[in-house]
């Protein structure tokens, strides 16, 4: 899978324009705030089906404009395809590919592919729970329609059951009833959830495993320790749904009491998170800095493998201004593991990647200033 074009109207800074794409690496470099990241916020909307920024829709629409249209253009094995976001203030976004409306967000996310690596991505190995499991959640539902549907109906279940809770005084006899109900299909999706993020921690610790000891020169190792609220466990017990469903039903049963106190849901895949071990030990104790921008690189290059073996196209992969961090032998063997695929990297200097692009005839330069692009 490659990105040949884009095209950007009232987006951010962007007025207006038309991009092209090259197959191997496309770096956009300027000053801080000209519109850098605005590009790959843009490309990425198709992907994961918001902003990695968390921006609500109508702040990404041009200042003063009530609406913008995005629109892709990319190739996979099987043919050319075409997708279109439009953004209003005051009504929902329209989504479209190839030309025919899709009315659901499940719909459209997982067609066009990417592995976004931006800066908050380095705080994955000591940063609070919610950043690994969006990780986790982002990655999985781009490969997996199936998971995106229980997560998006899990938030729906889940919102229920804390307004249930938060008006238990009210609600009189018919409360057990109704709260048992919910909670049974919340058992039902928290089974799902754990079981496929449990196979994919597995998969995602073995390959990001090897991309670190092949970066490190067989120094370092890393390995994953999902903890749910049923328990610790390795990804064969952890994906028994029915196993999970089980103990889930146990464990929101034995919290009820203390939920109805504190008017909220206390356990379930919401609350998950996984635990980093560097050389066996926690990263999120021990490691360095440099080692957790290492081990976040690792597993970003293991979501994109991940991608590949599972629908047969290698995603595009967005890196925003993290890179130009890098040391020269850790910068050159990132760019030696995407040689084979498309990227599009962001950076304040022309000269950060000289060294690696020289003489490449599949890599691109575009200077950006004020929301306005030139290739060089």
């Amino acid at each position: 899978m490659y990105l040949e074009s884009a095209v950007f109207e009232n987006f951010r800074n962007i007025d207006s324009f038309k991009f092209k794409f090259e197959k191997g690496i496309n770096i956009f470099y300027g000053n801080n705030a000209q519109g850098k990241t605005n590009v790959l916020e843009g490309v990425y909307l198709f992907a994961g089906g918001k902003s990695f920024r968390h921006a609500k829709e109508r702040d990404m629409i041009c200042f003063e404009k009530e609406n913008s249209r995005l629109s892709l253009s990319y190739i996979t094995q099987e043919r050319k395809n075409n997708m279109e976001i439009r953004l209003f203030r005051g009504l929902k976004k329209q989504m479209f590919k190839n030309g025919v409306k899709i009315p659901k967000a499940s719909e459209f996310i997982g067609n066009f592919k990417s592995v976004l690596f931006f800066p908050d991505h380095l705080g994955i190995v000591k940063n609070e729970p919610s950043v690994r499991r969006g990780f986790i959640d982002g990655a999985i539902s781009q490969i997996s329609r199936p998971y995106l549907a229980s997560l998006m109906e899990y938030g729906k279940i889940l919102e229920q059951r804390n307004a249930l809770l938060k008006n238990y005084m009210n609600c009189g006899a018919s409360f057990d009833i109704t709260f048992s109900i919910i909670s049974e299909k919340l058992s039902v999706c928290s089974a799902s959830i754990t079981a496929m993020r449990a196979v994919y921690l597995e998969r995602l610790s073995k390959i990001a495993d090897v991309c670190l000891n092949d970066m490190t020169g067989s120094c370092e190792n890393i390995s994953f320790n999902y903890i749910t609220s049923i328990g610790e466990g390795d990804a064969a017990e952890l994906s028994d749904r029915e196993s999970n469903e089980k103990k889930y039903i146990k464990v929101f049963s034995e919290n009820a009491e203390k939920e109805k106190i504190m008017g909220v849901t206390l356990s379930g895949p919401h609350k998950d998170d996984f635990e980093i071990k560097l050389n066996g030990r926690s990263a999120k104790l021990f490691c360095s800095q440099g080692q957790q921008r290492s081990i976040a690189l690792a597993m970003k290059l293991a979501e994109g493998e991940i991608a590949r073996e599972q629908s047969g196209e290698i995603p595009v992969f967005l890196f925003d201004d993290v890179l130009s961090e890098l040391d020269s032998e850790r910068k050159k063997y990132i760019l030696s593991s995407l040689t084979d695929r498309q990227v599009i990297i962001t950076s304040c200097a022309e000269s950060d990647f000289d060294n690696f692009i020289k003489g490449s005839d599949s890599a691109q330069k575009i200077y950006v200033e004020n929301g306005s692009f030139s290739y060089r």
